[in-house]
């Protein structure tokens, strides 16, 4: 069973000091989070699926900052691995940025699809105050005292259809959400991938001062490393791989891409983005529980998180 590990990652040591939380190895509820601290607030990035890990994280954060900072929590999207934890960091108060769509999501609580993960320990995860929950329409700026973080909504359905990313721009850092994974393999099931092609595209014009990337999972990234690039390139495969009239075998063509990326975390999922890409583009409508239980099967039945995570133990 592999030990996750918390890598607290200082990109600016001063005031303001932006900080990323990369959380390995990337796996089912495995995400990075972050921070950015000003003179007069702090601003979270995502937080964990279970109470214990988001625990840890708001923990590590006033570390760095101090309890009566005002506290804004940006969610890069609504998959309960980067949600689960709202209500519990806003327990001592403090507000959530949100594209539109992922509010309601936000809003009802956390998600422990139990259907595909085994978790007798997800702790007290509560939903945060509905009035604590705040849309973002249109690219804000969220002033802390000395930083000022762009908060940008992707204007269209990517990893999900509601998708948002943040900007340090004095240190160019990008937090992408799962817009970005590096060495995990993606997870479509929820989006589109001509979408995501269209916001890998998006990300390339919008942001081209950035210095490191952020990734929803696996380990900080750099331009040069082409991480965009990776990725543009592994979802223009599904797209190939799905592209003939009638029914693939899905699980087949899930086997050359465990060959074609051996070393990606979650390969599983493969078979998930494959249903994903054939519904796009031959204009048919994905159940997504359909292609959850078939991510599940892949697995070899339901994740048991409480191994994976080694929950439940001191």
């Amino acid at each position: 069973m592999p030990v996750i590990r918390r890598n607290i990652v200082p990109l600016r040591y001063s005031d303001p000091s932006v900080v990323a939380y990369v959380r390995s190895p990337s796996d089912w509820m495995v995400s990075n989070c972050g921070w950015i601290r000003g003179r007069e607030g702090v601003l979270l990035v995502d937080t964990c699926g279970t109470e214990r890990d988001t625990l840890d994280l708001v923990s590590d954060v006033r570390k760095y900052s101090t309890v009566e900072m005002p506290l804004t929590l940006v969610l890069t999207h609504a998959h309960g691995t980067h949600h689960n934890g709202a209500g519990v960091a806003l327990r001592n108060g403090g507000r959530i940025l949100a594209a539109p769509t992922a509010v309601p999501i936000i809003r009802s609580g956390p998600q422990c699809n139990e259907e595909i993960f085994a978790c007798a320990n997800w702790g007290k995860l509560e939903a945060p105050r509905p009035e604590a929950v705040h849309a973002v329409i249109e690219p804000v700026e969220v002033d802390l005292g000395g930083v000022v973080v762009e908060v940008v909504p992707f204007p269209g359905t990517a990893h999900t259809d509601g998708d948002l990313v943040l900007f340090e721009p004095r240190t160019g850092t990008l937090f992408t959400g799962d817009l970005l994974s590096v060495g995990s393999t993606p997870f479509a099931v929820h989006g589109s991938i001509p979408g995501w092609l269209t916001a890998l595209d998006w990300l390339d014009k919008m942001f081209p001062d950035v210095r490191t990337f952020v990734p929803g999972h696996g380990g900080l990234s750099h331009p040069g490393s082409f991480p965009v690039a990776v990725l543009r390139t592994y979802l223009h495969w599904l797209l190939d791989a799905t592209a003939s009239a009638g029914t693939p075998d899905f699980a087949e063509l899930a086997t050359i891409a465990r060959r074609r990326w051996p070393t990606w975390t979650v390969p599983e999922r493969h078979i998930g983005n494959l249903l994903r890409a054939h519904a796009d583009q031959h204009g048919e409508r994905l159940a997504s529980a359909e292609a959850m239980r078939a991510i599940r099967d892949a697995a070899g039945g339901r994740i048991d998180l409480d191994t994976l995570l080694g929950l439940g133990k001191s």
